[in-house]
């Protein structure tokens, strides 16, 4: 029995320490976008996004580039009322470089008349002056 205790300590040991700062910021990261999704505060939501024009969300039907347009595209399909509640889950992180990091997992939104939207996103996150951003956002 203390053989297996001591067992689950280190795993649990391995997992929360052998994320890197990078990954724990990104993780962080992700909280973000669930906490101001949640609060209904969409300029916040794309304030994750990376300060640049190439920054880009791709959608079933296209894509957006740019931070104004990616607001304007919330506000226009996403307006307050229609938010609910965002849940981020099943998150795998990637490093690419010591800038970029491949993430994808799954989303769930629950809406305000308790209807679920589910699916995938996957993306590249930036980072920029040591603060990472979301440069490439895919959901679907």
């Amino acid at each position: 029995m203390k053989y297996c205790i001591t067992l689950i300590c280190l795993l649990l040991s391995i997992t929360t320490f052998g994320q890197s700062k990078d990954e724990k910021a990104i993780l962080a990261v992700m909280r973000e976008e669930e906490r101001v999704w949640n609060a209904g505060d969409i300029e916040a939501y794309v304030n994750l996004y990376a300060p640049s024009d190439s920054t880009r969300m791709i959608y079933s039907t296209g894509a957006v580039y740019g931070k104004d347009s990616i607001l304007a595209f919330y506000k226009k399909y996403w307006p307050k009322e229609r938010m609910g509640q965002l849940t981020l889950d099943g998150a795998r992180l990637e490093r690419l470089s010591k800038r970029y990091y491949y993430v994808s997992g799954f989303f769930h939104v629950k809406s305000p008349d308790g209807k679920m939207i589910n699916g995938r996103f996957s993306g590249l996150m930036k980072k920029i002056r040591g603060k990472w951003y979301l440069y490439t956002d895919h959901s679907g």
